[in-house]
């Protein structure tokens, strides 16, 4: 019996001993852990909706933390789940959960999150800045993309050559400022905005995506273009890919693409209206693709990677015709008798 009773004390001592180690080891990486004479700056990104486990993932990885599990209870323990913030930090080795969690939660005074979702138009972000920022910052953003420091921007993005092209001519940016949220400063707005969106679109645009366009005989510009019309046309995947060898094949052979999106682009329509009238298929635009066989001269919105994807490797089949029902659901058709008899069915 005794000895049984000299089991638990040991038992109960080692069990005592390790919880205190347990304790005071995560006391210490939790609040008092701080970056020492040599820390390192580490950049870290954390995207719109990362989840507590995914975050403590790339914080492990990036070995900002010792324990995942640590951080994990930490942030539990503290309640503060939901406040973590998208964006770009820059943060130290070395430093405590708390102060880590401080960073990653805070929105400071002179900074905003913006989002800007696939598919808008350079005057639908502006709507969009307006909201977030105020009234007038968003006529003031757009102003500011006519004005910017070419030589100073161009030496910036000069790792993507059709952004840097475009810079140089002042075309307009509209198809290269990509959709994703966004932490901007007010005190750097309009030119950080600027900046991060057409950072964003060439980190996206990866050099696989340019190699295979390369590969095609085909340019970046047309890509982004016709990636733009896809992103207002249809919305999975699969179809965005059936649509894209559709509007290929279409090109190929001198047939007008007919897509209703870039007439909603001509007059002004929020596109909200799935089809155009013949009023508005008759406006004379080289952006009508009812009345022009060509791609327009350039994106009619800012698209989504799963619309340039899709661009880039569209999925072949025999169809020359679409339509989509008011279901969302899309129809194909071989013949334009076929077509006719889906707009009779489907579009009543």
């Amino acid at each position: 019996m005794s000895r049984l009773i000299n089991l638990v004390i040991v038992f109960c001592s080692v069990a005592i001993l390790v919880t205190t180690v347990v304790g005071a080891s995560f006391v210490w990486d939790a609040f008092l852990r701080s970056p020492g004479p040599n820390a390192s700056e580490v950049s870290l990104t954390v995207v719109s909706g990362e989840s507590v486990s995914e975050i403590s993932q790339a914080l492990k990885e990036a070995d900002l933390i010792p324990s995942r599990w640590g951080f994990r209870f930490y942030v539990k323990f503290t309640g503060v789940e939901h406040r973590f913030q998208p964006g770009d930090f820059t943060l130290q080795t070395g430093m405590n959960y708390a102060s880590l969690v401080n960073v990653l939660t805070d929105i400071t005074p002179d900074e905003v999150t913006i989002t800007f979702p696939e598919g808008l138009t350079i005057d639908q972000m502006v709507e969009r800045i307006d909201s977030v920022f105020g009234n007038g910052w968003g006529n003031d953003w757009k102003v500011s993309l006519a004005e910017i420091d070419w030589p100073e921007a161009t030496s910036l993005l000069s790792e993507h050559e059709l952004i840097r092209r475009a810079l140089e001519e002042e075309e307009s940016l509209e198809g290269y400022l990509f959709p994703d949220t966004y932490r901007v400063s007010r005190s750097g707005f309009p030119d950080e905005l600027t900046y991060k969106l057409l950072t964003n679109f060439s980190k996206k645009f990866s050099p696989e995506l340019r190699a295979e366009i390369i590969r095609q005989g085909k340019s970046v510009h047309d890509v982004v273009t016709l990636a733009s019309i896809i992103e207002k046309e249809v919305t999975s995947d699969e179809d965005r890919a059936i649509v894209a060898d559709i509007f290929w094949r279409r090109l190929d052979i001198g047939m007008a693409l007919q897509a209703d999106s870039t007439v909603h682009f001509v007059v002004g329509s929020d596109g909200k209206t799935a089809y155009t009238s013949d009023v508005d298929r008759s406006v004379d635009s080289p952006y009508n693709t009812y009345k022009y066989r060509d791609l327009p001269p350039g994106p009619i919105s800012n698209p989504s990677l799963s619309a340039i994807n899709a661009v880039i490797y569209p999925t072949e089949n025999n169809y020359w015709y679409f339509l989509t029902d008011a279901d969302g659901k899309v129809h194909y058709a071989a013949t334009n008798d076929e077509q006719n008899q889906n707009r009779a069915l489907y579009l009543r």
